[in-house]
């Protein structure tokens, strides 16, 4: 069977659990798939590449969960794409730094605009665009963040409790759903104003 830049991702993702984003090696990988390192660089030639292509995979493979109900307004769908970001990274060990500044390989995966029919009725593309960036990148950072705290689902990184206040060992969904309401709020504002 031909390797693929899928079955490397994939091997990738289900390594990353196990040793983290600074443990992940392409010769870790080949060594998971049977084969010999220099076998990888033939489909990959660095490990952003890598990082790339397993980003597409995580993207991939929670298409479905991306998909926000029929009856979702513009607003709920960007909403609901923002939950779906943070479960998709929150799936995997370092899922957020790992998603972070990556390259999709696979742009078909990308939907329409959460806010094309605000973008039809005649709001500029481009500010649309740099609200629902806007966002993205809140839901990045704050993983990164969470993830720092609890590297994995019931594991704490015992450093912060001390230093870290309640602020950071309270309920992470809560602060997340709190996060997201004011980056929504500051994001339709701004675009009304603009």
């Amino acid at each position: 069977m031909a390797l693929t830049r899928q079955d490397i991702a994939r091997s990738g993702l289900k390594l990353l659990n196990e040793v983290g984003l600074n443990g992940l090696t392409l010769r870790l990988i080949a060594g998971d798939l049977g084969v010999k390192a220099p076998a990888l660089y033939w489909h990959m030639k660095n490990k952003q590449e890598l990082l790339d292509e397993m980003a597409t995979q995580m993207y991939r493979d929670f298409a479905e969960d991306r998909r926000p109900p029929t009856s979702a307004g513009e607003w709920e769908s960007v909403a609901h794409g923002a939950r779906a970001l943070r479960r998709m990274m929150l799936a995997y060990r370092d899922g957020g730094k790992v998603f972070a500044g990556t390259y999709l390989g696979d742009t078909s995966l990308v939907g329409p605009h959460p806010l094309r029919r605000s973008i039809e009725a005649g709001l500029d593309e481009r500010l649309a665009d740099r609200a629902t960036f806007t966002v993205y990148c809140f839901v990045i950072g704050y993983v990164i963040e969470e993830q720092a705290v609890r590297p994995m689902p019931g594991e704490f990184d015992e450093r912060y409790r001390e230093s870290a206040g309640r602020a950071v060992l309270g309920d992470a969904d809560a602060r997340f759903e709190d996060g997201l309401a004011m980056v929504l709020s500051g994001a339709r504002q701004w675009l009304e104003s603009a």
